[in-house]
């Protein structure tokens, strides 16, 4: 395992003042100082020795006092013999003595890097940059099997016979694909630029945001007050705008550096057609014979008809390819495959090189055999699903979880503000960043850390949920950036302060915090998804006040409304999704909306029209075998329940409505097998949730009751069905204070939603430990009582009204009508299942 570059600060005690500074600057988790390391009554000798042993830089402050000392002469006498034996990467050394020549130095170290060099801060700014360059080169890169793509691209910028107009090249593909490595090769190899610049554009940014990051990624902290720069770019023209940004492009080409737009939603609208002024921003870059650039994006993107834009598709790797890629990348680690091994494993990748990543680690950890051996693990081989072998054999540690939480929540972060928030060691902290980075689950992002791609949304699922104190981060942050105002990425770190208030529910000013719409839309959407759905409402509105055309963050809004029970608001978001054109997604809503309702043939007409519309994914069709289910439809549900599998085999949701239609058709041994495909493909905590239905449905309540208070831990914020379905299992279980008590946390939590759920666990409750009177008042306040289990809950009633005082003639009738309707054994089945029969939605 390489080690964690950390610099080794060696100086002698005249020259303590400018090291300290120097030492305070970098912070403890970038160096190796006395003052941080060594301990009182250490042996100073063994301690030097561990420290240089733990190092990957040596930095030397010369001065003649220094050199005259026998501890700095002990260190340079170490650092030699490492250097050879390829312990240390680099050597570097700041003459800090005006008069001490390079003659003066150790014969060895004349050959190193020398700088004259008395100023702390611009020390400090030089070893951050030879510390972030050993984090690059410490992330091994491979690029194979795209020889065509090469091709085509060459041909592409070739056919650009006009030298007064050379649009950029778009290069898109799914993430961690490859776009970007084929971006900087044809950059290097066939363009002659020495490097490749990275301008990241999110979902949200129009041109004022842009030209801040443009200027902000080719001469950080050029700009003093990022705030005030927004609003005067916002007041400009969109020509001033424009030219100022070709012009900052134009710059970073004659330094030898191609700018790179890597876009994230920006760009374009959701039928991936160039928004106008971005449209303008490429034809004056094409129009600019100074200026080159490129664009990554995740889709083709589109331009008028008589401008079309040059695209290449990065796709995924072929058979020979992703053999190769195994070979290669497994030789680095130590692996070694025979034929017939390296065949399968590269059939279950897929040609995807984030898999082939994640199956090389299974292989380096788990031993090549048994990976080739466990066919069922290969079938669908994910982040998630290697996140939640590592988590289940304790590879990640409690500490790697948090800093994977950490960096999936925000991304990215200073060490010293990982360190500090996970309340490590910077010794303890290098170790758990070591085995991060060596299975690329985060990466170096100059000197801070991001999380990789293909691992964030995994975290969150294979975690059951990020439980990040946002508080916490932006205070770390506000005091990282007191500390170090002039930081590289202050912009990203601004925006992070500003998401993190936001989560935090914080109205402190921050003099560093800066949010664009996009950090609104990012905080919208994912409040979503963490079910907080009056946040997602709350902060969506403000995104759509500065972004009103916003497709998704639009339709988060509408469902957060629906999910809250408000469908006139909704109904409002929907038709402006209509008058945008945005006839899927509005269609879409439309049928999310009647679903909830139990409107179930409007639900149905809503959502054939969106797949009508363009719609596709797994998505629509469980919703729509969800709603024939419902309607007693079997056919037509098992018709789109194939139609999900076949675009995802495993998918969760699909999964559990799978299990959930079994259970309520007594199907037990149909409910057990998608069960255990269940738990295998989502660790979260529903598949404890869903195994408790099971077992209630199976009659075993103490099991149900066990299971589903797992799952109440599990997951960070308990959707209404877990709860309910607790709620149901301690009333089955017999308890009726913890029954009691998590009925209130449903009122209080979802308030008066899920009306029909919450009044008939009520009256659950009531029949079993209280008054029948109770009971039967809240069952009239029911708003469907033709449901089966509300059915149930009616004859339930009748049967211990008959038992206390007999029952009236009408009533008699009532209880035989129930009972012809669906046997006894059926209603009491289903009222068994109160609460607990609602599928797991997204």
């Amino acid at each position: 395992m390489m080690k964690f570059p950390r610099a080794f600060l060696s100086h002698g005690h005249v020259d303590k003042n400018i090291v300290r500074e120097v030492a305070r600057d970098l912070g403890r988790a970038a160096v190796i100082y006395d003052e941080f390391e060594f301990q009182t009554g250490d042996e100073f000798r063994d301690a030097i020795t561990k420290g240089i042993d733990r190092s990957d830089v040596f930095i030397l402050f010369a001065s003649r006092a220094a050199l005259g000392r026998d501890w700095v002469k002990f260190e340079i006498e170490l650092a030699s013999e490492a250097l050879i034996k390829k312990a240390l990467s680099k050597v570097t050394t700041y003459i800090v003595d005006q008069e001490l020549t390079h003659a003066d130095l150790p014969e060895w170290m004349r050959v190193t890097l020398i700088r004259k060099e008395t100023q702390p801060g611009l020390i400090a700014t030089d070893i951050r940059r030879i510390i972030s360059q050993r984090l690059r080169e410490r992330i091994p890169t491979y690029f194979v099997g795209r020889r065509a793509e090469i091709e085509q691209s060459l041909e592409i910028i070739s056919s650009f016979t006009d030298p007064n107009f050379r649009p950029p090249l778009i290069v898109y593909g799914l993430k961690g694909i490859g776009r970007r490595s084929l971006v900087q090769a044809v950059a290097r190899d066939n363009l002659s630029f020495a490097s490749t610049l990275l301008i990241n554009l999110r979902a949200g940014d129009l041109l004022p945001e842009t030209s801040i990051r443009v200027a902000e990624a080719i001469s950080p902290g050029g700009v003093s007050d990022l705030t005030a720069f927004l609003k005067q770019q916002e007041q400009k023209p969109q020509a001033d705008l424009v030219s100022e940004i070709t012009s900052l492009l134009r710059q970073a080409c004659q330094a030898g550096t191609l700018p790179v737009f890597v876009d994230d939603g920006a760009l374009a609208t959701e039928n991936g057609v160039m928004r106008p002024e971005f449209d303008a921003l490429y034809n004056a870059i094409a129009s600019d014979i100074d200026t080159d650039a490129m664009i990554v994006s995740s889709r083709r993107l589109y331009g008028s008809v008589e401008n079309p834009r040059p695209s290449v598709r990065v796709p995924e790797l072929d058979h020979s390819s992703t053999q190769n890629l195994l070979r290669i990348a497994g030789r680095d680690i130590g692996l070694v495959f025979d034929r017939a091994a390296l065949s399968a494993i590269a059939t279950y990748a897929r040609g995807y090189p984030p898999a082939v990543r994640f199956i090389l680690d299974e292989a380096r950890l788990r031993g090549i055999p048994q990976v080739v051996a466990d066919q069922r693990a290969l079938v669908n081989f994910s982040a998630e699903q290697f996140l939640r072998h590592l988590k289940e054999n304790s590879s990640l540690t409690p500490s790697m979880q948090t800093i994977l939480q950490l960096l999936s929540s925000f991304s990215p972060l200073p060490l010293q503000v990982i360190v500090a928030y996970c309340a490590r060691t910077p010794l303890d902290a290098s170790d758990d960043l070591n085995f991060l980075l060596d299975l690329a689950f985060i990466l170096p992002a100059g000197m801070h850390y991001r999380i990789s791609e293909p691992i964030r949304d995994a975290a969150y699922r294979a975690f059951g949920g990020l439980r990040v104190d946002s508080k916490k981060v932006s205070e770390l942050l506000e005091a990282y950036l007191a500390s170090e105002p002039d930081d590289d990425s202050r912009l990203d770190l601004g925006q992070t302060i500003f998401r993190a208030n936001l989560f935090a529910g914080s109205q402190t000013n921050s003099r560093f915090a800066i949010g664009f719409a996009a950090d609104l839309i990012d905080v919208a959407t994912r409040s979503y998804h963490d079910q907080d759905y009056d946040l997602a409402i709350k902060y969506g509105s403000s995104a759509l006040d500065a972004r009103p055309d916003n497709v998704d963050v639009r339709r988060y809004v509408a469902q957060a409304l629906i999910r809250k029970e408000q469908y006139d608001e909704a109904e409002e978001h929907i038709s402006a999704l209509l008058r945008l054109g945005e006839l899927k997604e509005a269609y879409y809503v439309r049928g999310f909306a009647a679903r909830r309702k139990r409107e179930y043939p409007e639900a149905i007409d809503a959502y054939k029209k969106s797949l009508a519309n363009g719609r596709r994914g797994v998505a629509i069709h469980r919703e729509l075998a969800s709603c024939f289910f419902e309607l007693g439809n079997l056919p037509a549900a098992e018709e789109h329940i194939l139609q999900a599998e076949q675009q995802s085999l495993q998918n969760r949701y699909v999964v559990d409505l799978r299990c959930t239609i079994a259970l309520r058709l007594g199907d037990l041994p149909a409910a057990e097998r998608a069960l255990e495909v269940l738990e295998r493909v989502d660790s979260s905590g529903f598949a404890e949730h869903r195994r408790s239905t099971f077992e209630q449905a199976n009659g075993n309540p103490d099991d149900a009751l066990r299971f589903a208070r797992i799952a109440d831990q599990k997951i960070a914020n308990p959707p209404f069905e877990v709860l309910a379905n607790l709620a149901n299992c301690e009333i089955e279980a017999g308890g009726s204070e913890s029954a009691l008590a998590t009925l209130g946390r449903i009122q209080k939590r979802f308030g008066g939603t899920n009306h029909d759920a919450q009044v008939g666990l009520r009256c659950k409750y009531e029949i079993r430990f209280g008054e029948v009177e109770a009971a039967e008042g809240l069952w009239s306040r029911l708003r469907d009582t033709s449901a089966p289990v509300h059915r149930g809950l009616r004859l339930s009633i009748l049967n211990r009204k008959q038992a206390q005082n007999g029952l009236t003639d009408e009533e008699d009738a009532e209880r035989t009508q129930l009972i012809e309707y669906q046997s006894a054994a059926e209603l009491e089945r289903s009222t068994r299942l109160l609460g607990s029969m609602m599928s797991q939605s997204e």
